[in-house]
């Protein structure tokens, strides 16, 4: 089964917590991070926001999900006090935060960045 290809083409990429510092470092486009909790009922309600961000803007934007659970650390340093918390990060730099399903300021704050980006 495992050789099927993924259905979904905007499955968002679970990365280990220690991944992050160097994504934000050599991206190019703004990072979106998603940090969530498998045991988190509402984290699955953002996930359709940011797939659909996904297919919106292709390329210019890299949206990556971290599990608080596995990267504790990481969640302390970026003051992650519940999930599920988005963050906006703009070369390098947190630029924006949702703090729970906020679907319409998660959007907002993505399209600014795209928009403001260079090469958009």
């Amino acid at each position: 089964m495992n050789d099927l290809p993924n259905p979904d083409p905007f499955q968002l990429p679970v990365i280990p917590g220690g991944e992050l510092e160097g994504v934000l470092r050599d991206s190019d486009v703004p990072v979106v991070v998603d940090f969530f909790a498998t045991w988190c009922g509402p984290c699955a309600w953002i996930v359709p926001t940011l797939r659909s961000l996904a297919e919106t803007h292709g390329s210019r934007v890299r949206i990556l999900k971290i599990d608080v659970d596995e990267a504790p650390d990481l969640a302390l340093n970026y003051r992650i006090a519940s999930v599920p918390t988005v963050i906006l990060f703009h070369r390098g730099t947190e630029a924006g935060r949702s703090v729970g399903v906020e679907p319409e300021r998660v959007q907002k704050m993505v399209n600014a960045a795209v928009e403001g980006a260079p090469g958009s």
